[in-house]
């Protein structure tokens, strides 16, 4: 692969540091806006930080509509409720401030403000990128979890009403034109969902590392993504009020989302089909699901020597199944899932998720072929 041709890109702009979520409207109102959205869901209007970023607004002159039902796992009724905001108002801008799921809607609302088409013709998987052709208004990302990375993302996850499917909306174009990383507005996240969120930065990171698609930008990406939070989401997670280790950890989160570019495997296609079916939270699905996940990919001969390669950055032996058992020992002591006997699977589901992951966009890129019945038998040997 070296001797191949590839094209690679790393271009969004942070803001980085403890209060940086206050300097955006100033930078909006430079940009010569003076109408925006704000796409958030109710969690964060609890919290107050809505109301904070919405003064925020006021104080720089800038009239703010908000859209706040964003559900965690989003779907398309999200994206039309949003959209019908954004044009009633004739917004200009808009901001999505929250977790990986307003970020997503709030990315797929810069689509579908100026395009017509359905979500399920803009489905990435059938070539919808090709139908994102209209200039797209700025959007701007302001994460109060580390987790999804989607604030550095081209693409967002919605169910689709059609399909019931997580459905990927792809564009270059619908990068963020700036992701605000604040530590100090991720200091309110509550343990199990610091918890959840940073094993899904996490195992984004990894995934990604242990694709086969030669990208050492990404390699390295990931690597250092590995590091961070594989030291710093024990201390956030002990002590929310570290705004270090949570500035480390929207790192850690920034890294992840860049580097799988390369590409997510069969641990995110189990984890997508357990959303569906159970509404599981996309972290601890991921966590849940893990470590057998990652038994089973070892068994090829490249992800073997890749996994085993991470012991130094994971303080144990270069050996794959020291690295797994470290990382096993790392989620227990973030409280999360190592099988499925908490999420409360039902036999009868089983071939159906098996079904929904095979048919997931990630099951082809991962490393290790993923035939009929390798889910199945994964599922069980968690339950």
């Amino acid at each position: 692969m070296p001797l191949l041709k590839h094209s690679y890109s790393f271009p969004t702009r942070m803001e980085y540091g403890p209060g940086a979520i206050a300097d955006l409207p100033k930078i909006i109102k430079e940009a010569g806006f003076s109408k925006g959205l704000i796409v958030t869901d109710q969690g964060i209007e609890k919290v107050g930080l809505a109301d904070k970023l919405r003064n925020y607004f006021s104080d720089a002159g800038i009239t703010i509509y908000s859209y706040s039902d964003v559900v965690s796992n989003p779907t398309e009724q999200n994206v039309i409720d949003g959209t019908k905001i954004y044009k009633e108002n004739n917004c200009e801008f808009i901001v999505g401030l929250g977790g990986g799921s307003p970020i997503d809607v709030g990315k797929t609302i810069k689509v579908t403000a100026v395009h017509d088409e359905p979500l399920e013709k803009l489905d990435d998987t059938k070539g919808g990128d090709k139908y994102i052709i209209n200039k797209m208004p700025p959007f701007y990302a302001v994460p109060t979890t580390a987790g999804t990375g989607s604030e550095v993302g081209r693409s967002s996850v919605i169910t689709v009403a059609s399909t019931n499917k997580k459905t990927i909306i792809f564009s270059p174009d619908m990068m963020p034109d700036i992701a605000v990383l604040d530590p100090e507005i991720t200091l309110s996240l509550p343990k199990k969902l610091t918890a959840a969120t940073g094993v899904d930065a996490f195992v984004h990171n990894l995934e990604a590392y242990i694709m086969d698609t030669f990208h050492p930008f990404a390699d390295g990406l990931a690597k250092e993504g590995i590091y961070r939070a594989f030291k710093y989401l024990p201390i956030a997670f002990e002590n929310g009020n570290d705004v270090a280790a949570r500035g480390e950890m929207l790192m850690a989160s920034a890294m992840g989302a860049t580097a799988f570019q390369k590409g997510l495997g069969i641990n995110h296609s189990i984890a997508h089909a357990l959303s569906v079916y159970y509404d599981t939270h996309h972290g601890l699905a991921n966590a849940a699901v893990l470590i057998e996940v990652m038994k089973y990919n070892i068994t090829d001969k490249k992800v073997n020597e890749k996994m085993a390669a991470l012991g130094d950055l994971l303080n144990t032996e270069n050996d794959a199944l020291a690295v797994i058992s470290a990382i096993e020992k790392w989620l227990i002591k973030l409280d999360m899932p190592t099988n499925l006997k908490g999420i409360g699977i039902k036999e009868e589901d089983i071939d159906g998720i098996e079904e929904y992951a095979m048919g997931d966009p990630c099951r082809p890129l991962n490393p290790k072929t993923v035939l009929k019945g390798d889910v199945t038998q994964i599922i069980k040997n968690l339950l």
